[in-house]
């Protein structure tokens, strides 16, 4: 047992000797330094501790190294580690804290200096010190029990928020001076006691390194300050909030957050001044100012926001909750938000005023998964008709009332609407609207309606009558649109399709008489008609080609002054096709029109028609029988100049002397050479047709009233 003892005894002797050995003599304390640089510089590239200075004695400490030569650590003091006391001094300088990433794991950029001393024991020890931080001074004064923190003084004053981004590696999204006071009488997360101030003055934000790709034209700077004021309380930080900006302003006046918990109640009173100022930040132009005052709601990873709105002046509240940070319900009722403030919002002109009410429930607002119900309806529509008119060089004059309603069911990622949007115009109805919010696709079917197109008028400059309805689908998506839609009028059927910016159409079967009689043109054809479309919306280029079926003239006044100086009755003529070529170029179309019949050739060879001047200026060539004469149409649209040159039907030197006896009486009339015969009594009964009478005609002809 004697033995056994003095075995033991030599055993902890010769340990407790090794372990001085090695930590309390110059050997030991350079085998320890070593120990420390090899395990400091391991793996490290950009970092190279060397300690210059290592001791450690049972009653003092001194440590002195550099990092690369331009950082350095200086540790001295007393030391006793069997008391478990300490008294040292410590300064640490370092010049780029990009070159320590290895070691804090975390990208730094700047300098870095602290200075201070630890003293005390296991009981009761202080750390009191002061730091030089983004050009700012911080002074701290910390209190420990048993190592750990007890109570906290901490200051921090007039650091540069530019300097301490750029410090924690973000992009200088701001400048201004930031301000800390911390009076921390218990530091105990379950009994904490205490005052924490801080305040951010003169900021303002830098928008291009928020928005890099914002438009470069100058912009107002964007200013803000705040103050925060927070009373620490048991396990719970009590908080004030002041934020200011030209943007906008949010006041908190109680968010309660539990720091063991981590959950958060709080009120807000959020005041966007103006909605202007965010277009260098997001790159968009919008307008507008609203208020918005609730309750949020943090715990579990679960939010819950509510509130009120007067955003676009209407009466809206609005609850919105997530689960494990993702959407899950929204409830949203918004009542009498007008419609020129939600067109002002998103910087359109005041197109038109009214009411827009909003009722959503979404019990899932997942975008992966949604299930709800979304009803918008706009009562009491009005278009602005001098805005229109001057954004869409539009000439309207009658009011424009309109209403709509939009029924939408939301399921899985798509949005089924109902849409039925009635106006004084026309009538829209969707009943399988479906927007893909995944894919962004829009499809739907559509019904337009028009009880009385005399109503279009001021929106097509075109005066009509009757009535039409018009069916088709419509899809949208990223790089496409395409429009199709058909409808049977006049005993014929009109299709068309838009695809992009290519427009096509077919009219086939149409009665050409009861086309002319809802235009107000002059009913002085009848015919079937067969035309194809073909039209660029983008480079305004396309042509117009087809033919009439089986024409005939109607009686009217042309049909009679043919009859009158040709003695033929043109009404009898059956023209089996009339070929229509037109070439569309932007404002001018240029036309050519071929008909022919068993005794009459007309032709048209060139034609042109200014839709921007509202003038023409065409060539008609007519043969009837053996007699041709050639007319010319110019002028304004709605009042074209018309000359016929009938010196063809002049054959001898007889018929000319008939003309010189003629001319007194008809003057400087144009119809001066119609006759190619002496009058005979019956003749002179029948007075020959006068100027106004044959450019009545022509004009009728041509589609003028």
């Amino acid at each position: 047992m004697k033995k056994l003892f003095f075995s033991l005894t030599l055993i902890i002797v010769l340990t407790i000797g090794t372990i001085y050995g090695v930590l309390f003599t110059s050997p030991g304390n350079s085998f320890v330094a070593s120990i420390i640089e090899d395990k400091v510089n391991e793996g490290q590239k950009d970092v190279n501790l060397k300690v210059n200075n290592f001791v450690l004695t049972m009653d003092k400490i001194v440590f002195k190294a550099t990092i690369d030569d331009n950082s350095e650590i200086n540790v001295f003091g007393a030391l006793n580690i069997f008391a478990k006391s300490i008294d040292v001094n410590y300064n640490i300088n370092i010049k780029d804290l990009s070159k320590l990433q290895n070691i804090t794991k975390q990208k730094l950029n700047g300098s870095f200096s602290t200075k201070g001393i630890v003293r005390g024991d296991e009981a009761f020890s202080e750390v009191i010190g002061e730091s030089l931080v983004a050009s700012g001074k911080t002074d701290y004064d910390i209190k420990l029990e048993k190592f750990q923190p007890k109570k906290i003084l901490f200051e921090m004053t007039n650091v540069r928020v530019d300097e301490l981004l750029y410090m924690l590696n973000q992009p200088k999204y701001a400048t201004g001076l930031l301000n800390i006071d911390a009076n921390i009488k218990n530091a105990d997360i379950n009994n904490l006691d205490g005052i924490v101030n801080t305040s951010v003055s003169n900021g303002i934000l830098n928008t291009l390194a928020i928005q890099p790709k914002a438009n470069k034209k100058a912009y107002a700077p964007i200013t803000f300050s705040s103050k925060t004021h927070t009373q620490l309380s048991s396990e719970t930080a009590s908080s004030q909030v002041d934020f200011d900006s030209t943007i906008a302003s949010l006041n908190i006046k109680k968010a309660d957050y539990n720091l063991k918990e981590n959950s958060l109640v709080s009120d807000y009173k959020l005041f966007v001044k103006s909605l202007s100022k965010l277009e260098p930040l997001i790159n968009q132009k919008l307008n507008g100012n609203f208020t918005a005052i609730g309750d949020v709601k943090f715990q579990n990873n679960n939010l819950d926001l509510s509130g009120s709105t007067d955003i676009f002046k209407s009466n809206t509240t609005y609850k919105v909750t997530t689960k494990n940070n993702k959407p899950e319900t929204v409830k949203l009722n918004m009542n009498d938000a007008q419609l020129a403030y939600v067109l002002n919002l998103v910087d359109q002109p005041k197109f038109a005023t009214g009411l827009l009410n909003i009722d959503a429930d979404i019990k899932n607002a997942d975008l992966n998964n949604l299930d709800g119900k979304v009803i918008a309806t706009v009562v009491n529509g009005l278009v602005n008709n001098s805005i229109v008119n001057k954004e869409f060089e539009q000439k309207l004059k009658d009011k424009i009332n309109f209403d709509a309603v939009i029924d939408s069911s939301l399921e899985k990622t798509l949005a089924s609407s109902i849409v039925d949007v009635n106006t004084t115009l026309a009538n829209v109805d969707m009943k399988k609207a479906v927007y893909n919010l995944k894919d962004l696709i829009f499809t739907s079917d559509y019904l337009l309606t028009v009880a009385d197109l005399s109503k279009l008028k001021d929106v097509t400059g075109q005066k009509m009558r009757g009535n039409l309805s018009l069916t088709g689908n419509i899809k949208q998506a990223k790089d496409e649109l395409n429009v199709d839609g058909q409808t049977k009028l006049f005993g014929g059927d009109i299709n068309f399709n838009l695809v992009n910016d290519n427009f096509t159409a077919k009219i086939d079967g149409v009665e050409v008489k009861d086309l002319t009689h809802m235009m107000y043109y002059p009913e002085i054809f009848t015919s079937k008609s067969n035309i194809d479309v073909n039209y660029n919306t983008t480079s305004k280029i396309g042509n117009i080609k087809g033919s009439l079926i089986n024409g005939q003239f109607i009686q009217n006044e042309f049909s009679n002054i043919i009859n009158t100086f040709a003695k033929f009755d043109i009404t009898k003529e059956i023209y089996k096709t009339v070929d229509i070529d037109s070439k569309i170029n932007k404002d001018i179309i240029n036309t050519i029109v071929n008909m022919e019949s068993q005794y009459t050739t007309i032709k048209v060879p060139n034609s042109t028609l200014n839709t921007k001047a509202n003038t023409i200026n065409a060539l008609v060539k007519t043969k009837i029988k053996k007699y041709e004469f050639d007319t010319k149409v110019k002028g304004n649209l709605s009042n074209p100049k018309v000359n016929v040159d009938t010196s063809k039907f002049v054959k001898d030197k007889l018929k000319n002397k008939v003309k010189e006896k003629l001319e007194d009486k008809l003057k400087d009339s144009i119809l001066k050479d119609l006759f190619n015969k002496a009058p005979t009594p019956q003749d002179q009964i029948k007075k020959p047709a006068t100027d106004e009478e044959i450019a009545r005609a022509f004009k009728e002809m041509f589609g003028q009233n």
